[in-house]
């Protein structure tokens, strides 16, 4: 995890370091365009202190960057970059994040100050900072000019609209449910949005893309914040999701599709600690049914012309969408999830490698987990604490992505009944009366949770590969 200290010693540091950093700025963000690539530079301020963190999307054809120059890729390029700027505000919690880059108005900054709260909440939990005073953080603009009627136009729309979605893939078995769920026939072209992929991860999106285009980003952390994170700033989790849906949407206007499609599910909504100083904490609130429904009032309020951005998988919990890849046991064989080794392979001791060994052997089967993860974590005594923890027996819920505590529990469940009770990982959990009272995995497995924000047509495809 990270390395704190003491709780009174890390508020006087924040303290002093608000009162040293009184003001962070986003000074500028601009798009420097190529034939096929659009490279995005920000630059920020902070006392003395300055940053300039880039950005390259690669994939395009000249006409579409072209488009970088229009109001909307500003307007979502500007977005970005304030999404950027929390991940080295937070090594100062500067009390104004001053935005110099117009046009503003006052309901988008009322956006992006009931954004921040949510979207960084894990950061100040696992730091034990108090977010909750009046001026803790406001986010503020200098008043935009005023534009004479006559100059204003609408952006041009690419000429070249793709008739398939961007279907943001990370390699995983989300993406990959998604991918399935969503296309009209296995042989329709898919366009693929990815982020720093691994070789693993390209080669997978180039197997189902079906003429489809692939549209990467890549994107690094400067060694100043690393320096900053070594010499014990604050550090922590910043909005990494957001980030991906604000490029993916950028990519998806340059590119000329409808739709921007995410993998995220009904599980993404659980938060990992049911109050901290009066607010739910979720590392997934960027997955959330929450943040995708302000994300559709941004665009359809300020980049009306950006494609839309939707989650096909929202009314699934993990189990189902993990089911749902029975037919194709190679493709889902294929998948690497783990963060720790960034997609190659598996570590066998994070919450997400537990999950998904536990969610593929009570799915498919203890043989295919071990096959898909390359060891037995049943086997592996030392988890148990893990386990416990992610079926909300004790502590608090893991900060990663998983299933929910329910999902959990019934998977114990289910392995428990297929595999019997000598299972060092799993042992005590099999008797917890949590998991003796939990909803059949059957019963999970025939859910439904809220679909407002799926298209019509979507919600018919997501409920096919459900029963297919």
């Amino acid at each position: 995890m990270y390395s704190l200290a003491t709780d009174v010693t890390r508020q006087t540091q924040i303290s002093q370091l608000r009162k040293s950093y009184p003001v962070f700025r986003i000074d500028a963000a601009r798009a420097i365009r190529g034939t096929e690539t659009v490279k995005l530079e920000f630059h920020f301020t902070c006392g003395t202190e300055a940053f300039t963190p880039t950005v390259e999307f690669t994939g395009f054809r000249p006409d579409e960057t072209s488009l970088c120059d229009t109001p909307t890729a500003q307007r979502l390029i500007r977005a970005l970059a304030i999404v950027e700027a929390f991940s080295y505000w937070k090594a100062f919690c500067s009390p104004v994040i001053e935005v110099a880059l117009a046009p503003y108005d006052e309901a988008e900054l009322a956006w992006w100050q009931d954004f921040w709260p949510k979207a960084m909440g894990e950061f100040f939990y696992r730091n034990k900072i108090d977010f909750t005073g009046q001026e803790f953080l406001r986010i503020t603009a200098p008043p935009a000019p005023p534009t004479p009627a006559a100059t204003v136009s609408l952006p041009p729309v690419p000429a070249h609209a793709s008739t398939t979605p961007l279907v943001m893939f990370s390699g995983g078995k989300d993406s990959l449910a998604l991918t399935f769920a969503v296309r009209e026939a296995s042989t329709s072209p898919t366009d693929f949005f990815l982020y720093n992929p691994t070789t693993r991860q390209r080669l997978l999106a180039e197997s189902l893309a079906e003429g489809g285009r692939i549209l990467q980003v890549h994107r690094t952390i400067l060694p100043e914040l690393l320096a900053l994170n070594a010499a014990n700033h604050p550090n922590g989790h910043t909005p990494y999701s957001a980030y991906l849906a604000l490029a993916a949407l950028l990519a998806g206007y340059l590119r000329g599709n409808k739709m921007v499609l995410a993998g995220n599910s009904r599980s993404d909504d659980e938060p990992n600690v049911e109050s901290y100083l009066g607010q739910p904490i979720n590392h997934q609130w960027t997955k959330s049914h929450e943040f995708e429904a302000a994300l559709g009032d941004y665009r359809n309020r300020w980049v009306p012309d950006a494609p839309s951005y939707s989650s096909p998988l929202r009314p699934l919990l993990e189990l189902q969408i993990i089911q749902s890849l029975s037919g194709h046991i190679d493709a889902y064989l294929n998948t690497a999830s783990c963060n720790r080794t960034k997609g190659n392979g598996w570590c066998r001791s994070c919450a997400k490698c537990a999950w998904v060994f536990l969610a593929t052997s009570a799915l498919f089967g203890h043989d295919l987990a071990v096959q898909k993860t390359g060891g037995d974590m049943f086997a592996v005594s030392g988890l148990a604490e893990l386990y416990e923890a992610m079926a909300g027996l004790a502590g608090a819920k893991p900060f990663e992505c998983t299933g929910t505590e329910e999902e959990v529990r019934a998977a114990i469940q289910a392995v428990g009944h297929k595999l019997g009770t000598g299972l060092p990982a799993l042992a005590t959990r099999l008797r917890a009366p949590g998991v003796i009272s939990a909803r059949p995995l059957a019963v999970l497995l025939s859910d439904w949770g809220h679909d407002d924000l799926v298209p019509a047509p979507l919600r018919t495809r997501v409920r096919q590969a459900m029963h297919s």
